[in-house]
């Protein structure tokens, strides 16, 4: 690889690997190999053994345990993805087990492959150990695996390496050789490769350092046809397709974005959590494979935010957490009690948005609706069935928007909230915006295995997500609200950035750059940092999403005891 031009080396550490390793990741994994159920259950008693640490035994939550025949085994199926998604970025590497190496061609793509090693192992709940990975070469030199490499050379190190941060080699050179004392001492060799050519009486100078390259790197595509996740690594990253004619296809572990014959974006399907495709794209069958595969669901939507469908593959493994579902749906007097909890965080959210438009913006006319929608929120409690309750849900909305509605410049035609078709560009960006957000909801249920058509408040009926349409209550304010009237009171987005209705039936549209505005703020807003009210976690509102749906999977199983809402105060 040398010889082909990768001379420059990001020599790597992951901090506290085997203790580290993720258990559900893990079996993930596993379960995409092994098919027997007694084996993966042997696997995974084998992994959560107990442990005897001098007089205390322990079990393990996370990581494989040292000494185990097949820990080696698990941890190298662990990293799978990691050398996936190094060799999809047109990388080297080299790895045993934790110890790896990144070969690349030049110091800014070795910079860039230790940033994107990073994101990889964020992935996989790892992280690097920023004291023991560095950016070296040939030239210099490095060690691997108890191996010395300079420029053609190859030497077996015979010395502990040393780190010059602990040892001042300029202090060093000053004292005098035991056998030589009346000459002065030559400084002491920086690196154990040094200090091995210096035993051997050469110098790195003696060897080449001419590397013929055979490949050249093809410079980035400008055009990017899709708004992709974001500043940092977020828990469910999105790839959005918004251009009509592209279609999404699949070469070794990245997907393709093409237009007609000519390949305009490649992306490293591990970084990818689900797809959004939106109008007259398309997919190919090899790209559906992996995706059902790979467990990333594919929404299919028109260029408005409407949905058609999703291609996902039908997981029978959360079997006995739809039996709770489905027992838990069918006692009345569980469903009134989290239902009531779903509705009181979303008047409570919908009570501090208006408050904050009242304390930064001044407008006072919001007061009456923070009146009327805490007399609601105090009625919630006393609620007797689900189609009161309901009621109170639909009157709050009533009063919310209302209120918006007389505080908006006329020019918005906004006077209340309208769902099917929305007709004018508030009520469009509303209705594009509960769409984005219930479908990555959508994604998180699934994942934690819950099934979304087991709905708790909403009724079940064919087709739609009852359980997503729970969820999302709490969140509309928070995060879909947020965004819209943000863009609204600081005219980021006018009136005319939208296709207003010409007759009855038809619905306001976003033009191709509110449409793009949009997603990107609502990226922005769910990647945003928060202390979650209930746990006090530092989450980003993509985990908080997460957080809350792995709480009520715990209520359904009857783990915990109460269902918290996310209030944000």
């Amino acid at each position: 690889m040398r010889d082909q031009g990768f001379i420059w080396v990001v020599d790597a550490d992951i901090s506290s690997f085997f203790d580290e390793v993720d258990h559900d990741l893990l079996m993930d994994a596993v379960r995409e190999l092994v098919s027997d159920p007694m084996i993966r259950k042997l696997i995974n008693r084998w992994l959560r053994a107990d442990v005897k640490e001098g007089d205390r035994y322990f079990r393990l939550d996370k990581g494989v345990p040292q000494g185990s025949p097949i820990s080696p085994m698990l941890a190298n199926l662990y990293l799978d993805r990691l050398d996936e998604a190094i060799l999809a970025e047109q990388l080297r590497i080299v790895r045993f087990a934790d110890d790896f190496l990144i070969l690349c061609r030049d110091r800014k793509q070795a910079e860039k492959a230790l940033d994107f090693t990073a994101e990889v192992l964020e992935t996989l709940r790892l992280e690097l150990n920023r004291q023991k990975t560095e950016i070296k070469d040939f030239n210099r030199g490095f060690r691997f695996l108890g191996v010395e490499f300079v420029r053609t050379l190859i030497l077996k190190a015979k010395h502990p390496e040393i780190k010059p941060e602990f040892i001042d080699t300029q202090t060093l050179a000053l004292i005098p050789s035991q056998k030589e004392k009346s000459c002065p001492a030559a400084p002491l060799p920086e690196t154990t490769m040094a200090m091995a050519l210096s035993e051997a009486g050469l110098k790195p100078d003696d060897f080449p350092d001419q590397v013929e390259q055979v490949m050249e790197t093809p410079p980035p595509d400008p055009e990017e046809p899709m708004k992709k996740v974001v500043d940092h690594d977020p828990r469910l990253r999105t790839l959005y397709i918004l251009e009509h004619g592209y279609v999404l296809g699949k070469e070794s572990e990245r997907f393709t974005i093409s237009r007609g014959s000519k390949v305009v974006q490649r992306v490293p399907a591990i970084k990818v959590d689900q797809i959004m495709i939106f109008g007259n794209a398309q997919i190919t069958t090899q790209a559906m494979h992996f995706c059902i595969l790979s467990k990333i669901p594919v929404f299919l939507l028109n260029g408005q935010g409407k949905y058609y469908g999703v291609i996902d593959g039908f997981d029978t493994d959360p079997v006995l957490l739809h039996r709770d579902q489905f027992a838990r749906a069918a006692d009345p007097t569980f469903c009134l009690g989290i239902s009531r909890d779903f509705i009181r965080g979303k008047i409570k959210n919908s009570i501090g948005l208006l408050r904050r438009y009242i304390k930064n913006r001044n407008l006072t006319s919001l007061q009456p609706a923070v009146t009327e929608l805490q007399k609601i929120d105090t009625r919630i409690e006393n609620t007797t069935d689900l189609n009161q309750l309901r009621g109170l849900e639909g009157n709050g909305a009533r009063i919310y928007f209302a209120a918006f509605g007389r505080v908006l410049d006329p020019d918005w035609g906004f006077n209340g909230r309208e769902k099917q078709p929305p007709g004018d560009p508030v009520n469009s960006m509303l209705s594009y915006g509960y769409t984005l957000l219930f479908y990555n909801l959508y994604s998180f249920v699934r994942a934690r295995g819950l099934n979304p058509h087991i709905g708790l408040l909403h009724a079940v009926r064919s087709g739609h997500p009852a359980l997503v349409s729970d969820i999302i209550e709490e969140f509309r304010s928070i995060v879909v609200d947020a965004v819209v009237f943000n863009l609204v009171f600081n005219r980021r987005v006018t009136p005319a950035d939208f296709t207003l209705p010409e007759r009855p039936g038809q619905g306001c549209l976003l033009s191709d750059q509110a449409r793009k505005l949009f997603i990107a703020e609502m990226e922005k807003k769910m990647n945003s940092p928060i202390t979650h009210p209930h746990s006090g976690l530092k989450l980003d509102y993509r985990r908080c999403l997460e957080h809350q749906i792995a709480s009520l999977a715990a209520v359904i199983q009857g783990r915990e005891e109460r269902y918290h809402p996310l209030v944000l105060r």
